[in-house]
């Protein structure tokens, strides 16, 4: 699935009532502008079609006998399983904001909004890590970060699929398994995985998207209502997506701030983090890949790979998107970041409007 569409490519294929109409089922968080996913898609790898498979997000998500909750609940299911994705159907829940459920393992049904759509793809460790660094993305359902490559090394987390992470090193253990040593970029501490379970996201894209658009013609509209980011080129809708904008758990909770901003500061890969309070729960959620940061107090535009419940609010504030399509937004705005960098900032970014 490219992650560059351009709906001047599929003229009048949707127009944009028609576009957040069919997507309000959020269709696996993958649709794209005319690049509508189907569950019979796979990728390649060494010659071979690797399934799609779904990541459990929460602990005790129901699987199902049919496509509705009304249905023979089969059983609650853990945290981190794995099962296929065998069929994709839309829900008899007309009033939902996302309608979307998966056939499991050709045999039961769950709503998508806790399971994350993966793929189980090991990579080539004959790698170069230049000088400095350079991004990686988990390409696995979930990998173990280690504390250290010692035999008493302790697990720290679980990295997930689509997560980014900042590779510092590659280093060689005693028993000739080649891991990576990875940037904390919030704590400053490294963590290491084995190599095979991330690949190098090469400079091709990282490169800018409609780099000889002049600027001041490029802005981004989300809609709170609709939950939808519309991006512009001039007045001609070049991208669509559904988001997940803030979720107001209590008064003065996390709604997504209106107004309008810029794209000030950019990462490839961010550990975001923030303890439970007042308002709500907190996270802990390293890898939070493609951020686009459009305010000073840290509210951004960015991939999310905890859940898979786009078109409903969701967030604590920031403006989450499927990883694919945030890495378009990330590469589209300005300021573009070069690859050998994984902070970069600009006060003249794109023009984003939240309304």
């Amino acid at each position: 699935m490219s992650d560059s569409p351009n709906l001047r490519n599929n003229p009048s294929k949707f127009t944009r009532r028609e576009f957040l109409k069919f997507t309000g089922v959020g269709l696996a968080g993958f649709l794209i502008p005319g690049k509508a996913f189907s569950s019979t898609q796979t990728a390649f790898h060494e010659g071979k079609a690797a399934p799609l498979l779904g990541r459990i997000t929460y602990s005790g998500h129901e699987l199902y006998k049919e496509p509705h909750s009304e249905s023979k609940m089969i059983m609650r299911m853990a945290k981190d399983s794995v099962l296929r994705i065998t069929g994709v159907t839309i829900g008899e829940e007309e009033t939902s904001p996302n309608r979307i459920w998966y056939e499991l393992n050709d045999f039961a049904y769950a709503h998508s909004r806790r399971i994350q759509p993966v793929k189980d793809e090991e990579n080539s460790v004959n790698t170069v890590i230049p000088e400095g660094g350079c991004l990686g993305e988990v390409t696995v359902p979930f990998v173990k970060a280690y504390s250290s490559m010692d035999t008493d090394r302790t697990v720290l987390y679980r990295f997930y699929y689509a997560a980014t992470f900042w590779i510092l090193k590659r280093i060689l253990d005693g028993g000739g398994n080649v891991w990576y040593q990875l940037l904390d970029d919030r704590d400053y501490r490294v963590y290491y995985v084995l190599a095979v379970n991330l690949r190098l996201v090469p400079d091709s894209e990282l490169s800018a998207i409609s780099k000889n658009v002049p600027p001041e013609d490029k802005k981004i509209v989300v809609d709170l209502t609709e939950q939808s980011l519309t991006a512009y080129e001039a007045e001609q809708i070049v991208f669509m997506s559904r988001v997940s904008t803030g979720i107001r758990l209590r008064e003065g909770g996390f709604a997504t701030p209106k107004g309008y901003y810029r794209t000030i500061r950019k990462r490839p890969c961010r550990h975001m983090a923030n303890p439970t309070n007042d308002y709500g729960s907190g996270f802990d959620l390293p890898g939070v890949p493609w951020v686009s940061y459009f305010n000073s107090q840290g509210v951004a535009i960015h991939g999310a790979y905890w859940h898979n419940n786009f078109g409903v609010p969701y967030s604590h504030g920031c403006i989450n998107m499927t990883p694919q399509a945030a890495k378009w937004v990330y590469r589209w705005t300005n300021p573009t970041v070069p690859p050998d960098y994984y902070y970069f900032s600009d006060p003249d970014g794109t023009r984003v409007i939240i309304q």
